[in-house]
C-alpha cells in the first residue's frame, strides 16, 4: 500500500494541510523514532504506554514482557492508537500565542497480532538491534529459547493513519509587529554524545543510524 487509508477516526481536522498519507513520508518518520506511545482502553480507563518501535516492511513491531498488559492487549487484536513525534525546532514568535514547535509525527490505528514462531520472533528482535546499530545483529548473541519465551513480539499493520509535519517560520499579524523580540526557529535534533565503552572493551566503535 503506497498510502495510508483514511477513515472518520483518522481524518485530519486541525490544519489538514500539514497532513501526509504517503508511505514514504510515514516510513521515514517511523524509522527514525526511538520512542512511540501506545494508547488503549483497559477496564474502561485509557492507558498510554511508551515503548520502542521498529518497522519491517508494512508492519510496525513492538516487544515487551510476555505477560505485560500492553503485549496482552496488542496480541488480542483489540484496537490501539500508536503515535510517534520527532521534535525538530522551537518556533519563537512576536506573539505569545504564535509560539510553536516544528515537528514530524505519525498516528496509526489498528489491531495488533502476536508473532508466535520462535524463528520469526528472533528475526524481528534482531531487526530491532540493527535499527539501534546497523549491522550489529551479526555480532551479538541472538536470543535463546528461554529469552524468546519470556518476550512477546507483536506487530501492527501500517495501513490506517497519517503523518503530520510542521516546518515553517513563526506567524505574525499586524498587532504583533510593535513587539521586537528575537523571532525565528531554534533547530533541535537528537544526537549521539561521546561513547562510554565498558572498561576493558577494545572492540571497534558501533555503527550508528545516519540521522543520529
Amino acid at each position: 500500500m503506497d498510502r495510508l487509508a483514511e477513515t472518520p477516526r483518522s481524518t485530519l481536522v486541525r490544519r489538514p494541510h500539514r497532513g501526509h498519507r504517503d508511505r514514504a513520508t510515514v516510513d521515514t518518520i517511523l524509522d527514525e523514532a526511538m520512542v512511540c506511545h501506545v494508547g488503549f482502553v483497559e477496564d474502561g480507563m485509557p492507558v498510554v504506554i511508551p515503548t520502542t518501535p521498529w518497522r519491517i516492511g508494512d508492519w510496525l513491531y513492538l516487544h515487551g514482557a510476555a505477560r505485560s498488559r500492553l503485549m496482552l492487549h496488542l496480541a488480542s487484536g483489540a484496537l490501539v492508537c500508536v503515535t510517534v513525534a520527532l521534535l525538530d525546532g522551537l518556533v519563537l514568535a512576536r506573539s505569545a500565542m504564535r509560539h510553536s514547535v516544528d515537528y514530524r509525527s505519525v498516528v496509526l490505528f489498528g489491531g495488533g497480532e502476536a508473532v508466535e514462531a520462535p524463528e520469526d520472533k528472533r528475526a524481528a528482535l534482531l531487526a530491532l538491534i540493527d535499527k539501534l546499530s546497523p549491522g550489529r545483529s551479526s555480532r551479538v548473541r541472538p536470543p535463546d529459547d528461554g529469552e524468546l519465551a519470556a518476550t512477546a513480539v507483536v506487530r501492527l499493520a501500517i495501513d490506517e493513519g497519517s503523518a503530520k509535519i510542521r516546518s515553517e517560520p513563526p506567524g505574525e499579524i499586524d498587532k504583533d509587529r510593535p513587539w521586537t523580540p528575537w523571532t525565528g526557529t531554534v533547530p533541535l535534533a537528537l544526537r549521539a554524545g561521546p561513547l562510554r565503552p565498558v572498561v576493558g572493551n577494545e572492540a571497534p566503535p558501533p555503527a550508528l543510524p545516519s540521522w543520529l
